[in-house]
């Protein structure tokens, strides 16, 4: 008896994990509490895009292909970033992806509420994004990118070529231009506080999207030259049709908050003083600093102060220590 009542137990078990395995996974995690995703503003996933790719570009910058490409590295510290490696697990772009995924959504409602802005927005994030992504790592996922929701034979989307990922960005760009190209009352849900970048102003959006067009035609210029100059010229040669970037005013930027170290510049002097920290560490590569200097670049003394007390190479065999006359700063001297 014990023996059929264990069976009917498992048989019971077995029949509800079925039954309820099969409820749609999106009904299981909606949050009660939570706002509706089929009503909630838009303008709300704006900021998050804006802000993991501009982290994203610090990241580039600051990080250890800045030391790859030799334009920086880090005094005393070994690793990834004074070694050149950019090839390891560490680099990746699930996280590009992930913000394209948002962007992606950001673009979906944007067409349901037939909103221009915010969808000529999308389409020059998603080409920002993808442009990081294809110059970066080549060919890439892209026409069946972003399209798991549609089925199982996208789980793994094909790589595409890179010229073929720039053009459509390019095609991209070039719609994003039309839809911004309007006057501010045109346009409505415009949340200019919730665009981080540039106020909810089309005008200076539309100037990005064509900014960034003329870069990747310089991208696709020694590849195909006749597209890259085409492209080039219909841009510059028409500037009411497509205005640029000319002014720093109109630079996309976004500025740290500074309230936090997770929100402010990786070496901000206020949440990394100690002597081992990136603040004191990071130093640009010389490689990079003798090609300035080389052709009298301004903008070194905008990336870095000169070095108040330089090593001294003298004749020897050995390193030794001495004291900086009047300073009391001991200083390294180097015996070749």
């Amino acid at each position: 008896m014990n023996r059929i009542n264990n069976k009917l137990i498992i048989y019971l078990t077995l029949v509800f994990t079925l039954v309820t395995s099969c409820k749609d996974l999106d009904e299981l995690n909606i949050n009660p509490n939570g706002v509706d995703p089929e009503t909630a503003d838009l303008n709300l996933l704006l900021p998050t895009i804006e802000t993991e790719i501009g982290r994203s570009v610090v990241s580039l910058g600051f990080g250890d292909i800045a030391g790859v490409m030799q334009h920086t590295q880090k005094d005393g510290w070994s690793g990834g970033h004074n070694d050149y490696d950019w090839d390891n697990q560490d680099h990746n772009w699930s996280g590009y992806y992930g913000i394209l995924r948002n962007n992606d959504e950001f673009y979906q409602k944007a067409v349901e509420g037939n909103l221009e802005f915010h969808q000529g927005v999308a389409l020059v994030m998603k080409s920002y994004a993808f442009g990081l992504i294809t110059d970066l790592w080549g060919d890439a996922p892209y026409s069946e990118a972003l399209k798991a929701e549609e089925g199982p034979e996208y789980f793994k989307p094909v790589y595409d070529d890179q010229v073929e990922i720039y053009t459509g960005i390019l095609n991209d760009l070039e719609t994003a231009n039309t839809l911004l190209s309007k006057g501010p009352a045109s346009y409505s849900n415009i949340n200019p506080t919730q665009d981080l970048i540039y106020g909810g102003d089309p005008a200076k959006w539309r100037k990005f999207a064509n900014s960034l067009a003329l870069r990747y035609y310089m991208r696709l210029s020694v590849k195909d030259p006749g597209m890259a100059e085409s492209g080039i010229s219909r841009i510059t040669s028409d500037p009411d049709t497509y205005p640029l970037i000319l002014s720093a005013a109109d630079d996309a930027n976004i500025s740290f908050v500074g309230s936090s170290p997770a929100d402010s510049w990786p070496s901000n002097t206020v949440f990394d003083t100690s002597p081992s920290g990136s603040y004191m560490r990071v130093k640009l590569c010389a490689t990079f600093v003798d090609v300035l200097q080389n052709l009298n670049d301004p903008r070194l003394g905008v990336w870095a102060n000169k070095i108040g007390i330089p090593l001294v190479l003298v004749a020897g065999t050995l390193p030794y220590l001495i004291q900086v006359v009047g300073t009391g700063v001991l200083g390294l001297v180097l015996e070749v």
